[in-house]
């Protein structure tokens, strides 16, 4: 955390990393903040553990006094939605353009480390640099989980790129747990951060990450009709932000601490407020930007430090060029991830061919097929022999990294021990700790996002809020 003293710092659009200042004055926990956090799973605008501390918000340029006091916030850029008259054809060559251009500029003299998926961003930027010869790749999957390696692999191998693989075994958080608490601060909880698995593997492999974050949410529509209702789309942030075991635990802290007023009611304001900060018609446009300017800016962004960490990093769909030109496009041209899969044909048609994650064993060719009857036949054989192995060999394929590291009686032990101890009790309340974790133990899945909310919550205690002091 920094004070910052007569100076003017500019946040990008979309930034990569959560930078925080900390301002004049007495270091408190801010109690509402934290129940939002608990309830979220990433805090709200520019809200932080402390009442004194903030994050810099998106797309904002601050100056700062003598005295570390933020004497002006000016935003330099708001979503908007105007789309241009234009082709899907015109759209495609400018996107084509767009990408290559901002992943040159980014990485030019270096090596790139890409971490490949079975979705579509990582493909896409791997068809970006697939002449070059200074890209190595890599990929991950669970143990007994959905085979990414498979699509990681068959990425590499079209393309000839220097290539590595990695199977991630049950319980490897409980070694990384005290180093991810201090990289991410405890702003994001512990589960998803699967890169830490593999932390530290890659400083001989390259000079830059190059990251496909936010393909996902630019280029596909946010599945809602274009005129919903502001009722509609804060019932609709409500619906998708908040797990019923959210709901539980915020209100349960919110009670345990002495909060004034009804937890709910807080939260829910909080979110109409920041919607209301949109001047979007589109509905869909609208939403896209409220998780980008909210969900990516605070979540996505505190896991990519894990990155940042190891070497700088690219993300080219962050960067400012791409969110002012995304604003340009009709909607029509976002939905359905058209454009990244027109580009994949277009650009590199063998990686193209490769089966997409989410309609396989479909391809980018023939995707429209999936639901077709042949296709159902298929995915029902399919499913049948992974049923088979799961009843009659014991061997799954659908394995939650959630159960890798929760399940099991040396799992267990863990949580526990970092659930239900001194630090608990002095930040939290050892009586929610005990109740959140034996509901976990009775219901699973269910109390999935409660307990490794205070998961983390417990590791900020221990790390950052020792005997009541910040």
């Amino acid at each position: 955390m920094l004070t910052y003293s007569n100076q003017t710092v500019k946040i990008p659009i979309v930034p990569p990393v959560v930078s925080y200042y900390t301002l004049p004055g007495e270091s408190k926990l801010d109690y509402p903040a934290i129940c939002c956090f608990a309830a979220l799973g990433f805090f709200l605008n520019d809200d932080t553990y402390y009442t004194n501390r903030k994050a810099f918000r998106p797309a904002t340029e601050y100056q700062f006094d003598a005295f570390g006091n933020v004497v002006s916030r000016n935003r330099y850029f708001n979503w908007q939605y105007q789309p241009r008259e234009i082709s899907f054809e015109q759209a495609l060559d400018e996107f084509s353009n767009l990408i290559e251009g901002v992943i040159e500029r980014e990485t030019e003299t270096k090596k790139i480390v890409l971490p490949i998926s079975g979705g579509l961003d990582s493909r896409t930027l791997a068809a970006a640099v697939a002449h070059r010869q200074d890209v190595f790749g890599y990929s991950y999957q669970f143990e007994n989980g959905v085979s990414e390696n498979f699509y990681g692999g068959a990425v590499a191998k079209a393309l000839s790129f220097p290539y590595q693989s990695f199977t991630l075994p049950r319980g490897y958080l409980w070694n990384v747990i005290d180093q991810l608490a201090q990289l991410n601060g405890c702003y994001a909880e512990f589960l998803n951060p699967r890169q830490m698995a593999v932390y530290g593997q890659f400083a001989n492999k390259g000079d830059v990450f190059l990251l496909g974050h936010g393909g996902d949410l630019f280029f596909d529509s946010m599945g809602v009709a274009d005129n919903l209702t502001e009722k509609e789309q804060h019932e609709y942030l409500i619906k998708k932000l908040i797990k019923p075991a959210g709901w539980q635990l915020g209100e349960s802290l919110w009670k345990a601490w002495g909060v004034n007023g009804d937890f709910r009611e807080y939260i829910s304001a909080r979110i109409l407020e920041l919607l209301r900060g949109i001047e979007i018609e589109n509905a869909n446009a609208r939403l896209r930007a409220f998780k980008t300017e909210y969900y990516v800016a605070r979540w996505t962004a505190v896991n990519l430090e894990l990155f940042k960490q190891q070497l700088p990093v690219s993300v080219p769909f962050f960067h400012d060029d791409m969110c002012r030109w995304i604003c340009t496009l009709p909607e029509t041209h976002l939905s359905g991830r058209k454009l990244e899969i027109e580009y994949l044909k277009k650009k590199s048609p063998s990686l193209a061919k490769i089966p997409w994650q989410k309609v396989y064993p479909c391809n980018l060719f023939n995707y429209h097929e999936f639901d077709s009857l042949s296709m159902k036949i298929h995915r029902a054989w399919v499913k049948g022999k992974r049923e088979v192995k799961k009843h009659l060999l014991d061997r799954r394929t659908d394995t939650g990294n959630w159960e890798l590291q929760l399940l099991g009686e040396k799992n267990t032990k863990y949580l526990k021990e970092y659930l239900i101890n001194k630090w608990t009790e002095e930040f939290i309340s050892k009586e929610i700790s005990i109740d959140y974790f034996s509901k976990f133990q009775q219901q699973g899945k269910v109390y999935v996002h409660a307990v490794t909310m205070l998961l983390t919550l417990s590791l900020f205690g221990q790390k950052f809020y020792r005997n009541g002091k910040p």
